[in-house]
This record gives C-alpha cells, structure tokens and sequence, in this order.
C-alpha cells in the first residue's frame, strides 16, 4: 500500500466524518449534500454538509464547480483504508470490505470444505490435512498482521 499524504488525518477520523469519507472513497466523484443525506441516513442537508465541508478543510474533498465534492486526485484510486489501529477496509468495485471479514470469510469457508472432505470421501485423513493446512495459513496471515500492527503503531509513536 502505498504511503498517503493525510495518512494521520484519515486514521483520526471518527463518527460522522469517518462514515462521509468512506462514503465518498465508495462513491467516486460528484457527491452531493443531499445525496449524502439521504444515502447516510443523516437528519438534515446542512449536518451533511458540515461533513462535507469539514473534510474539504481538512484536504480530504475537493469542492468542484457544481457544488459538489469529489476525491482529491491522490486517493481517487484508493484501494485500502486503515481506520485505527486494528481495521483495514479493502475498496473493490464499491464494496467497502474490512480485512477481518476477508479472514473470517477463508476461515468459514474452510471449515465448510474440511466438513465436505470428512463426510464425504472416504478417508478423513484428507479433511484433517485440508484442516490443518488451513489453519496454519490463517495463523501466518495473523502473525504478518500483527507485526504489520505493531509496526504502524511504533513508528505513529515515533
């Protein structure tokens, strides 16, 4: 991933400004208040644009002509997120996915193919070697995230 500009700005955003900023990596370009609103769930236009103008103060938004907010060219093609310390949200065609749903998603999906394997072929044999397979895979990945982790958070530190 590449390093991005306003890196600390985007992992102390909170609440509603962290919600409109997802929003606007998950949308694109031309955002506009009321669409906000309405597509967050927010009480009124203005609280939307609060948000929305915030974030163009904090570089984060660009306001375009048409009164509507776009990404700056630097994160229009961003493709992960670090929200905090222990979450990562994945862009992928709109979808906004965090990378323990990713891990969550290989571990169920092995257990279903390890219970395939054990009910259905004759020797378990192949469902325990599936299993532990699994398994280890799921605990490298941990182990690469968690010095990932500290990692990021010793050199915040610094």
């Amino acid at each position: 991933m590449t390093e991005l500009p306003n890196e600390d700005i985007i992992s102390s955003l909170t609440g509603t400004a962290l919600r409109v900023f997802v929003y606007a990596v998950k949308k694109g370009n031309n955002i506009g208040v009321r669409e906000t609103q309405r597509d967050l769930g927010l009480k009124t236009a203005s609280h939307a644009q609060y948000h929305l103008q915030r974030l163009e103060q904090i570089k984060l938004l660009e306001r375009n002509e048409n009164n509507k907010y776009n990404l700056p060219e630097e994160y229009e093609s961003l493709r992960s997120l670090k929200i905090g310390i222990l979450t990562e949200i994945y862009v992928f065609k709109g979808w906004m996915i965090p990378s323990l749903g990713l891990f969550a998603g290989f571990l169920g999906a092995s257990l279903v193919i390890s219970l395939l394997f054990f009910f259905l072929l004759p020797d378990p044999l192949v469902s325990i070697t599936f299993s532990s397979a699994s398994l280890l895979l799921a605990a490298i990945y941990s182990s690469f995230r968690t010095i990932q982790i500290v990692k990021s958070f010793k050199n915040s530190e610094n």
